[in-house]
């Protein structure tokens, strides 16, 4: 898991740095992929999370899931940077992972 993990941290920060050259259809996929990811490994680190523990609007899978809905919307500078953003917590969701696995 680390590795795909990795992976697609790589490829979030990637798109980041090249949104010029997805289209828009490409960039919801991976907003959606990006939102899924969050949130299962949400899921893996604590079993009472579920989609309701969510934040609302100021939570990141939220974000990620109305971008990706409505990505003509957004201009590529704020979709670039929920890119990084979902990247910085797929990072985190790792770490916090691995944390879990060490005590376990």
């Amino acid at each position: 898991m680390t590795e795909a993990v990795s992976f697609f941290i790589s490829e979030l920060i990637r798109a980041a740095n090249e949104i010029s050259k997805m289209t828009p259809a490409e960039a919801a996929r991976l907003l959606q992929r990006a939102a899924a990811s969050i949130r299962e490994y949400r899921q893996q680190i604590t079993s009472s999370y579920s989609p309701t523990n969510d934040a609302g609007q100021v939570d990141i899978v939220f974000e990620l899931t109305v971008m990706a809905a409505s990505i003509q919307l957004f201009p590529p500078e704020k979709v670039s940077e929920m890119f990084l953003e979902a990247a910085e917590e797929i990072k985190a969701c790792k770490v916090l992972i691995g944390e879990r696995r060490k005590t376990s």
